[in-house]
């Protein structure tokens, strides 16, 4: 009788070893079959002047590439905004929590690079936050000014997930409540002003027969007025024109010296393109010559209100700008040329220009 209990053990025994083996071996293959977790999911938007979505990712570290695009339909884990204008770039990095409250790290810097840098720091740090020992102050740009807040999910945006075919107006929000926590207390430095040079090359048509080639050199500042005109523009600058024209008695030579102050009050302003209209005055001198028996030499005043239109392109964000422009001028003093009581030409109500130009913003 206990030989055949002794002999029933060791056979329970060994079956039970070969079960412990079969399922040692059926985790070893089913285990690598169980889908791995999703990478986090993040909601990229940026004006056309900073980064890609790809180029922002591309600059975490090496242990938080993991992340990835979101796309539609998307459980969204992060949202990155990047805004950039002519006087900063303001960046913010919002994080959906477990608990439905939404986290917002606002950065500011003069460079969307800059800001995309920190706010891919911060998401680095977000992603690993064990495996950092860097303080908070490394993800700050220059002269950022930094906000935490926490706000309640209804006050969440962008949704938790991406669907184009979702019906938010089904689903009332629960009552709103933020709590504002801000984590730098220095006051936000105003707009500062933006001094540029630049040069114009163009040709006048009206007071010659001809076209008349003309130059301007000038200085613009944009005052970067918060309240008032904001995108208002001041340029001072001097003008000249030379040439000649084919008359009765030969060859009659003009030039026109003079400064120029204008102003654009208002600017259209998409991307890399500023357009503003402009009005203006020219006050100089003007003059006609000419050689020979029936020679002259007749200095007048030249003085003309301006309006023109200006297109910019920018070649170097924030730093050189290419300048298309068309604009018309009204001599104040129209004037004749005569040779004895022979009338050889005389100057045009309205003179018009075209030209290209550069410009140049100051450090």
């Amino acid at each position: 009788m206990n030989l055949a209990i002794a002999r029933g053990s060791d056979g329970f025994l060994m079956r039970f070893r070969n079960f412990t083996r079969w399922a040692a071996l059926s985790l070893t293959l089913v285990a690598p079959a169980v889908a791995a977790p999703e990478p986090p999911a993040v909601w990229y938007r940026a004006s056309d002047s900073c980064p890609s979505g790809p180029q922002f990712l591309d600059k975490l570290a090496e242990n938080s590439r993991r992340a990835r695009l979101a796309q539609a339909g998307d459980h969204i884990d992060f949202v990155v905004t990047l805004v950039a204008d002519r006087s900063e770039t303001v960046g913010r990095l919002e994080r959906q929590t477990d608990s439905g409250v939404v986290a917002i790290r606002e950065l500011r810097d003069a460079t969307c690079d800059q800001v995309a840098d920190a706010l891919a720091l911060s998401l680095g740090l977000a992603l690993n936050p064990a495996g950092s020992n860097a303080p908070a102050a490394a993800a700050k740009p220059g002269d950022e000014s930094e906000t935490t807040v926490e706000v309640a999910p209804s006050e969440a945006l962008p949704p938790k997930t991406l669907d184009s075919e979702a019906h938010p107006e089904s689903a009332a929000p629960p009552p709103a409540q933020a709590v504002i926590s801000p984590t730098k207390a220095a006051p936000r430095p105003g707009p500062s002003p933006e001094w540029s040079v630049g040069a114009d090359l163009a040709a006048m048509i009206g007071i010659t027969t001809h076209p008349l080639p003309r130059g301007e050199l000038f200085l613009d500042v944009k005052p970067a007025l918060s309240h008032f005109l904001p995108n208002l523009s001041l340029r001072g600058g001097l003008v000249g024109s030379a040439g000649s024209s084919d008359t009765a008695i030969g060859p009659v030579r003009r030039w026109v010296l003079a400064a120029r102050a204008e102003a654009c009050p208002v600017a259209w302003l998409q991307s890399r393109f500023d357009l503003r209209p402009c009005v203006g005055f020219e006050l100089g001198a003007d003059n006609a010559s000419a050689d020979g028996e029936s020679a002259l030499d007749d200095h007048a005043l030249w003085a003309a209100p301006a309006g023109q239109l200006r297109l910019a392109l920018a070649l170097v964000p924030r730093r050189l700008w290419l300048e298309a422009s068309g604009g018309a001028l009204i001599p104040l003093i129209r004037k004749e040329i005569f040779s004895g009581a022979q009338s050889l030409y005389r100057d045009a109500p309205v003179v018009f220009h075209t030209g290209l130009g550069v410009s140049l913003r100051l450090p």
